[in-house]
């Protein structure tokens, strides 16, 4: 009898030390939960509500630097257009009756720092991430081609996407496209598009349509039978499919390989400078020449002016851009009284470039006007994104501490509770201690 008094007594004793554990936990940490298993549910819901604080922090972290790189751009454009403003009143000055050829080779000198820090502006960076380029912001927008003396933009028509909810994105900042380009030509679907060397080419997607680089003599050009092929000199080959063979009137024939399929090949021969696929052709996001028929346009015309005739469908929208560089180099040069190629031009035929100047820095003025208003567009989405992800952070740590937090009352009352309880215990352990063997017999 003793024996089982006293396994009773160590059963409660031990009881009441795993709620003592329990109940100084709680009131230390303030949770409800030790362990997982002690309440599946209300765990299941904790680490739910954990997931979900962790998702729109990792959001909110990606709107906030989102919002950092697109006030820069904001900033950053509001400084080009200020350029822009100067660069109009600087060509005005040259256009006046009192400013002779020695002032208006300042003015170009003036012009060419203005364009430095266009260059500048555009290829502006926020953490290593160029804000400009496009989808791919490790790419520097703009850079010069040692060849041409240009400066060429490396970056795409399209932009990152960032979330702004669980499984919701929306696209950052503004492309190069739509800003440091102003439109020179517009069709719509069916009509023409005219277009000179040297232009890009967009629909109304954002997508680029280029004509594939010419093969040079020694390489091998790759093409489709229904592919039209031209040289160096802009002249026209025909395929012969039965020999097979590339033909021209007068300049002969050159032999073509058959691969497979519709695809030929031909090794170009020293007859000419180079080959060359005659088509505008859709550019994928990935930066490959898209393989569907129906993204191809035949190109009309000679160097340097070309067209294509956009496809009839509703909403197409083609563009011919150039950038505010190609235009700054053709101001300057009429400055100067220079062709592209450096070689001098009369007075008159500088003038109207320069006239034509005056009307163009309108032309890019608004084109980059109509980007910043985009860019603003966009911002606004951010802001409120960023203001709708805080709310929910927050809403979700307060439903954290209504589910996972102990309640204090509850657990002072459990803890005075117990402590009585152990009061007794131990009185009684104690009373039985006192007990003789014969009073215990008694």
């Amino acid at each position: 009898m003793i024996t089982s008094t006293t396994q009773q007594m160590l059963y409660r004793l031990n009881n009441l030390n795993k709620e003592q554990t329990r109940v100084s936990y709680q009131m230390s940490t303030r949770k409800v939960l030790d362990n997982g298993s002690d309440n599946t549910e209300v765990y299941k819901r904790e680490v739910y509500i954990d997931d979900r604080i962790r998702t729109y922090e990792g959001i909110k972290v990606q709107i906030e630097k989102t919002t950092a790189q697109n006030n820069v751009s904001d900033s950053t454009l509001a400084d080009a257009k200020d350029l822009l403003t100067k660069i109009k009143s600087e060509i005005m000055k040259a256009l006046t009756d009192t400013t002779d050829d020695e002032a208006r080779k300042s003015i170009a000198i003036n012009l060419e720092g203005m364009k430095e820090n266009l260059i500048m502006l555009s290829n502006e960076s926020v953490e290593g991430e160029y804000l400009f380029a496009g989808s791919d912001s490790t790419v520097k927008p703009f850079t010069l081609d040692n060849e041409t003396g240009k400066m060429v933009y490396n970056g795409d028509g399209f932009l990152r996407k960032v979330a702004v909810e669980d499984g919701y994105y929306r696209e950052r900042g503004i492309t190069g496209f739509e800003t440091f380009f102003y439109p020179t030509n517009t069709a719509l679907k069916g009509e023409t598009l005219n277009f000179t060397e040297g232009q890009r080419v967009l629909d109304q997607n954002g997508y680029e349509w280029k004509q594939p680089d010419a093969v040079e003599t020694g390489g091998t050009l790759s093409f489709e039978a229904s592919q039209p092929i031209v040289d160096d000199a802009g002249e026209t080959w025909t395929l012969n499919t039965l020999i097979p063979q590339l033909e021209h009137a007068t300049l002969g024939n050159i032999p073509v390989s058959y691969v497979s399929g519709n695809t030929y090949e031909v090794a170009v021969p020293g007859t000419v400078n180079s080959l060359q696929i005659n088509q505008l052709i859709k550019v994928e996001e990935n930066g490959k020449f898209s393989d569907d028929v129906n993204d191809r346009l035949d190109i009309s015309g000679t160097s340097p002016d070309f067209s294509v005739t956009v496809p009839n469908i509703d909403g197409t929208k083609f563009e011919a851009k150039s950038s505010v560089f190609d235009f700054l180099d053709k101001t300057i040069n009429a400055l100067n009284k220079v062709d592209e190629n450096g070689n001098p031009v009369t007075s008159e035929e500088a003038k109207l470039v320069l006239e034509d100047s005056l009307d163009g820095i309108n032309d890019v003025f608004d084109a980059m006007n109509v980007g910043h208003g985009k860019l603003g567009g966009r911002n606004s989405v951010f802001e409120v994104s960023l203001e709708r992800v805080s709310t929910k952070i927050t809403q979700f740590d307060v439903l954290k501490t209504e589910v996972g937090s102990v309640d204090l009352a509850k657990v002072a009352v459990e803890a005075k509770a117990l402590e009585l309880t152990f009061t007794a215990l131990y009185t009684t352990i104690n009373k039985m201690n006192e007990l003789s063997l014969v009073n215990f017999v008694r």
